[in-house]
């Protein structure tokens, strides 16, 4: 391995004058605002209801989580990528049937798996809990489509910023209420403003986008939709299943743990992935913003400029990487305190989870770059067999170590799912987009054909 540690420094002096860096670093900028107003909601919810009520409300958000992604049917990146590439090719049928099919999917997928998860929460919560945390499911499915196509045609702004600062702003705004007034904290008010929130912002999303598909595209209201039905449904069958089992990977643990252990319990896991996760800020903002610009820079074919980003984004990948593991490891015990006292003795599990959170944002890109060059497949038999390590992790720790097994099997996964996936990403799409390719210098001048 070659380490050219010259140019990378002839890169980091030359950041001011990049324009890749200065929109990575708005991406950045608000993925951080998003994570500190996520962070701020779980504290004031683990500060405000008892241990057995945050282990409730711990995991029927991650199960709503979960499930919302399950109710998209996979039509988030596929109407991102459809939107890409028929917008290129300014094939105004494809797009408004792309369009049409999306819109009837996703509201199939709420009805599909809405109802069975009332019955499911019903069974052991009362029916106001039980249809308030589904319809913030169903809302919140409905959002992630709409954030998603906004991404690509109107800006991250609009998209990612009004979809998890709302989301988390106003919920949090609720609780800061109820401590101000002295009123009770009702779990359902949270799950219903959150519910509300989505609405909101997926109203706004959508009359920004049909601004925009007008004014690229005036005659489409006139023009006869064209779908290709069988490789559409093929298309989003795979990123279905693989946007599931990601969801899995991201949202199971808390509520298997509470299932296996108890919702106390799962509540304690429940911050302490909350904290490692920290580092999604950085696997967000590199999801954001690869998936902003990726697909035009692919499909239109400009190898230069797409090296470049990828560039920009492996640098500030690196140094938010660095910087949150010393400040993760090193003031993990403080942290851990200014959510609960309680959960100061969860460091080393705390320690443990974000060793594997930091590989997977080392990983970068790679899993974006997968999915939206056609390698749909290889992407979800990573995220398969990764999930069900985790998954027999789980089974088998758990009863034998407790917490500790459960983040044993975590880090694994995790550390594991990001050598795998730069590996498909060079073997297949002939592109790394870990921060590897900086050390290395590597390169690959040659970009591979779209699967698809």
């Amino acid at each position: 391995m070659t380490l050219k540690f010259g140019p990378t420094l002839a890169r980091l002096l030359d950041l001011r004058n990049n324009a890749g860096i200065r929109a990575m670093t708005g991406a950045f900028a608000l993925r951080v605002l998003i994570t500190i107003v996520n962070l701020g909601l779980v504290t004031l919810a683990a500060r405000t209801l008892s241990g057995h009520d945050f282990g409730t409300y711990s995991m029927l958000f991650s199960a709503a989580g979960l499930l919302s992604v399950v109710a998209t049917f996979g039509q988030q990146i596929f109407i991102m990528r459809s939107w890409s590439e028929y917008t290129n090719a300014g094939d105004e049928p494809k797009l408004k049937g792309a369009m049409t099919f999306t819109a009837l999917a996703s509201l199939a997928g709420g009805i599909l798996v809405g109802l069975p998860f009332f019955v499911w929460v019903s069974l052991e919560h009362d029916a106001l809990l039980a249809a308030s945390t589904t319809l913030y499911l169903v809302c919140f499915a409905l959002l992630l489509i709409s954030a998603h196509v906004t991404r690509g045609a109107v800006g991250v702004g609009v998209s990612d910023g009004l979809t998890y600062l709302m989301v988390a702003t106003c919920p949090a705004l609720y609780l800061l209420g109820c401590v101000a007034t002295g009123a009770k904290i009702e779990i359902h008010t949270i799950f219903l403003t959150m519910a509300a929130a989505s609405c909101v912002t997926m109203m706004v999303q959508m009359t920004l986008l049909r601004r925009r598909v007008h004014a690229q595209f005036p005659s489409i209201a006139r023009a006869r939709s064209a779908f290709e039905l069988r490789t559409w449904s093929t298309r989003s069958a795979k990123l279905w299943v693989s946007s599931s089992l990601e969801a899995a990977n991201q949202y199971a643990d808390v509520v298997l743990i509470g299932y296996l252990m108890s919702p106390t319990v799962a509540g304690a896991y429940f911050v302490t992935t909350r904290i490692a996760n920290a580092f999604a800020m950085a696997t967000g903002a590199v999801y954001i913003f690869s998936t902003r610009h990726f697909p035009h820079l692919y499909y239109s074919r400009q190898h230069r400029e797409l090296d470049g980003l990828l560039d920009s984004v492996a640098l500030v990948t690196l140094a938010v990487v660095a910087g949150g593991l010393m400040l993760v490891l090193g003031g993990g015990h403080w942290i851990l305190y200014l959510f609960n006292a309680d959960y100061v003795p969860y460091y080393g599990a705390l320690a443990i989870l974000t060793a594997g959170t930091a590989a997977v944002a080392a990983a970068g890109p790679c899993g974006s770059i997968l999915m939206l060059t056609g390698h749909e497949g290889r992407y979800l038999a990573i995220i398969g067999g990764t999930v069900m390590m985790r998954a027999i992790g789980f089974f088998v720790l758990i009863p034998l170590f407790g917490i500790a097994g459960a983040v044993a099997a975590t880090a694994i996964s995790f550390i594991t799912l990001a050598v795998l996936m730069r590996s498909a990403s060079i073997q297949l799409a002939g592109i790394d987009g870990s921060v590897t390719r900086l050390l290395t210098g590597w390169r690959r001048r040659r970009l591979s054909q779209p699967a698809e």
